[in-house]
């Protein structure tokens, strides 16, 4: 008896452990694992069904891919331990590799972003690409998607992020460096978690608004976006929908008696967009973004898919775009649709930093979308975007408030125990671990279907 005491203990602790990864994992990726993603592609592609092996396959003969974007579409599933821990694949070429993280217990189709394989080759020497799954397994059939690029490097860009820090976690890589614009819906006033303890509660939207669109002003400089092609609207932060419920409706923010929209705008470069009324309505919001569109003149705009980020200030930010082209005569300018929170998973992508992001979880036919788009960050414009979304202050984690003693201290190593025996750490949702990565994923959709796009979603 007394030998088998420590086994069953040791056996119990174990299954613990074991119900304790899967209980905490499934609080923060909620979808149901075993699905078959589908995304339906409206332009022309290239769609080449394969038989893999278990060590890879063999690439089609006279497939263009130098500088496309290669997706494989196979059905994958989990081990045992893929349910425990993190399953992935790692893909190599002839000298390029890399490695794209599933959510744990992943079964059913899914789609492996190839593309760091084909960047800025002019030509294949190889023919085989070489795979190894850790904690997982795939069905010999695949096919594999081959997209073409859009013209980004001569193209005037016009980011919309829906609060400060959208653009950098979406779309840094995208408009570092090129004629670009980034634009900022909302003042980001109500983020007030992001901020120290100390603070007392009637300052805290101030601080927030103060400091966030400050950031939104000054940090897409290490990006080298002059300072007169940054604005921000500062319109309330959480109220979109609810203005374009009520397009007359007068709304304000947050923090308007502790600091004035006024002195908000006040910080913009152009002088048309540095007044700033107290009362913000859905009207004026179109006025200012079709002002917008008139100066920038975009060829491509950067937005969130309204139909893949759950977040309702995202949806309508796209919406308030939509209605705004509408009094934009002549062609429209091409959509790159960024997805920054996934409904159901607020931890994808999975993995490291140095992994790389696949289309989001959960995506399904009725996603309206042209193409998609992996565009790949050269390691020192990833290094840049990792410095951009530092110095946000929505990324930056501050200690929470605890008293002090032993209270502190057990509830410090609970938390700790907690994130390691998970595997997940302290932060899950992590926007430097989620969104510093190798590439950028785009949905592409031509900008005279964008009212296609939003329907439904704008009744």
């Amino acid at each position: 008896m007394s030998t088998l005491g420590p086994v069953v203990v040791a056996a119990l602790l174990g299954v613990g452990i074991c119900f304790w990864r899967l209980y905490r994992y499934r609080r923060w990726f909620r979808l149901p694992s075993r699905r078959n993603d589908v995304l339906e592609f409206r332009a022309s592609h290239r769609a080449v069904d394969l038989q893999m092996s278990v060590q890879g396959f063999d690439l089609p003969h006279d497939l263009p891919l130098s500088g496309r974007t290669v997706l494989l579409r196979m059905t994958v599933e989990a081990s045992v331990c893929g349910y425990l821990f993190d399953p992935c694949i790692e893909f190599q070429g002839e000298q390029q590799t890399g490695r794209q993280y599933f959510e744990r217990g992943v079964t059913g189709q899914r789609y492996l972003n190839l593309s760091a394989l084909f960047a800025g080759q002019e030509h294949r020497p190889w023919t085989r690409v070489r795979l190894h799954g850790n904690w997982l397994r795939w069905q010999a059939r695949a096919c594999l998607l081959v997209f073409d690029a859009p013209d980004v490097e001569n193209a005037a860009i016009l980011v919309l992020a829906p609060h400060p820090d959208d653009a950098e976690i979406a779309a840094f890589g995208m408009y570092a460096y090129r004629k670009s614009w980034v634009v900022t819906v909302t003042a980001g006033e109500r983020a007030t978690g992001i901020l120290p303890v100390g603070i007392a509660a009637g300052e805290r939207s101030r601080w927030a608004a103060l400091l966030r669109v400050s950031d939104s002003l000054t940090v897409p400089q290490l990006g080298e976006v002059p300072q007169e092609r940054l604005i921000n609207l500062a319109y309330p932060d959480g109220a979109l929908q609810s203005m374009f419920r009520e397009p007359s409706g007068a709304f304000t923010l947050a923090c308007e008696a502790q600091l004035p929209r006024s002195q908000l705008r006040a910080k913009n470069r152009l002088p048309e967009f540095q007044q700033g009324a107290r009362d913000c309505t859905w009207n004026g919001l179109i006025d200012e973004l079709q002002r917008l569109l008139e100066l920038s003149r975009p060829d491509i705009v950067v937005c969130p898919h309204p139909q893949g980020d759950a977040h309702p200030d995202h949806i309508f930010t796209t919406v308030a775009l939509e209605r705004s082209l509408q009094r934009i005569p002549g062609k429209r300018p091409l959509l790159l649709l960024y997805t920054v929170h996934s409904a159901g998973a607020p931890v994808h992508p999975p993995g490291p930093q140095e992994a790389v992001v696949g289309p989001p979880p959960g995506v399904n036919a009725s996603w309206f979308l042209d193409s998609v788009y992996s565009f790949e960050l050269p390691p020192a414009h990833q290094q840049a975007k990792k410095f951009a979304v530092e110095a946000m202050h929505a990324a930056r984690g501050y200690p929470a408030e605890e008293p002090a003693g032993a209270v502190a201290l057990l509830k410090t190593i609970v938390r700790h125990s907690s994130g390691w025996l998970s595997g997940m750490g302290l932060q899950p949702a992590s926007l430097l671990r989620r969104s510093c990565r190798p590439n950028e994923i785009y949905y592409v959709a031509r900008g005279e279907q964008i009212g296609e796009l939003i329907a439904g979603i704008s009744k």
